[in-house]
């Protein structure tokens, strides 16, 4: 059994979900991981992460409405009053969400399904730097 621990780097455009899966692919390759379990933690408060559809762009505009349908960013609707506008409406998006996933690794690939992707949801409306902890075990 081997254990590793790395970092990946991501720039966000700002509010969006951008497709990571390639990334992550990348990574795995590039630490020649063989079968295992990788998890990934995002370490931010203001994005998080899922699997989801990637068939159908409008999949994703869709998830992206029904968050600012379900927490708008609103001028004096939220109690925390920090700095930027949207910092509040992040924080409550954060956790319907999830800050960690764990995916298999069969022998090297990600085994996503047909029509899956590995998304990281950016919350905060400013382009971004977002940090990855990725931990893996297995062979």
């Amino acid at each position: 059994m081997k254990q590793e621990f790395f970092e990946l780097s991501i720039e966000t455009p700002g509010k969006s979900l951008t497709d990571i899966s390639g990334v992550v692919q990348g990574a795995v390759s590039d630490h020649e991981l063989g079968s295992g379990l990788l998890t990934l933690w995002c370490v931010h408060t203001g994005a998080a992460l899922l699997v989801q559809a990637n068939a159908d762009p409008e999949v994703v505009k869709d998830i992206e409405t029904f968050f600012e349908e379900l927490v708008p960013k609103s001028s004096g609707k939220y109690h925390h009053r920090p700095s930027e506008d949207d910092n509040a409406p992040s924080h409550l998006r954060a956790p319907l969400t999830q800050t960690q996933v764990s995916i298999p690794v069969e022998q090297g690939q990600l085994p996503l399904g047909r029509v899956q992707s590995l998304y990281l949801f950016e919350h905060r409306e400013a382009p971004k730097t977002r940090r990855l902890k990725v931990h893996y075990i297995g062979t």
